[in-house]
């Protein structure tokens, strides 16, 4: 993988108990990183880079479920794309209805420009990742991160998931439409079923183009706000005494 790593360095602030891991999708063959030696769910993936000191990279035969294969580029059997699996996983009624997922349009990458994927736990990043892949330990840890998305742009906090395909969310979508996205861990059949992550998390994943200024405004922001301190009152008096209005009853 090539050099210009960006300074993540203020995401080490959070102590998270697992470590953010970035992604890379390649087309040509990395020579600097090791294949990993056993086949996996692409959901499971992100576990193994937390768990690893190194990076390692995946082609197709490394993927143990044929959903990470669809979201790369390649086909489903018409079967499953006729929305006959969800059913008999008793995830969805009727065939019709887990067809919709896919006319839908779950979000997957073009076929044949995506030959390798790359993961590098935060400390072993070597250079600019397609995604930055956060499993957070709480909700404020998450309001933190969201909220450094929206401080300079005003951004909206959007959450995008179905219950099956769960990876095209995690992957595919933030790549494919540069949008941060957000997904709670215990939700994905696939990931449920495999007990990949400890359930009632946030996984984010932050594209490429929003990094600068997510690392920007951590650096910038003040991360707890002084209306979620013990000292919330004192401050909304302050702060609407100034703007010549009643403070709000808390």
């Amino acid at each position: 993988m090539a050099s210009n790593k960006p300074d993540l360095s203020v995401f080490k602030k959070f102590n998270f108990e697992s470590p953010p891991v970035g992604v890379k999708f390649l087309y040509h063959k990395p020579d600097d990183i090791e294949r990993l030696d056993k086949n996996l769910a692409f959901c499971q993936m992100i576990a193994e880079a937390q768990q690893r000191q190194a990076p390692f990279f995946t082609d197709p035969a490394n993927h143990a479920c044929g959903a990470a294969l669809y979201v790369l580029g390649g086909e489903l059997p018409e079967i499953i794309k006729a929305g006959y699996l969800g059913p008999a996983y008793k995830i969805y009624k009727e065939a019709r209805v887990n067809r919709r997922i896919y006319y839908d349009g779950v979000p997957r990458l073009e076929k044949d420009t995506v030959k390798y994927v790359a993961f590098s736990p935060l400390d072993q990043i070597s250079s600019d990742p397609d995604l930055l892949i956060i499993l957070t330990d709480n909700a404020s840890q998450t309001e933190i991160l969201l909220r450094a998305m929206s401080y300079t742009t005003g951004e909206t906090w959007s959450s995008k998931m179905t219950n099956v395909l769960g990876c095209a969310w995690l992957y595919a979508y933030p790549y494919i439409t540069g949008k941060v996205n957000y997904i709670v861990t215990g939700l994905g059949y696939g990931m449920k079923v495999r007990q990949i992550l400890p359930e009632d998390r946030q996984l984010i994943s932050i594209p490429f183009d929003w990094l600068a200024t997510i690392t920007q405004n951590l650096q910038e922001m003040m991360w707890v706000l002084p209306g979620y301190t013990d000292q919330r009152v004192q401050f909304y008096q302050q702060v609407y005494k100034e703007i010549g209005l009643p403070p709000p009853q808390l």
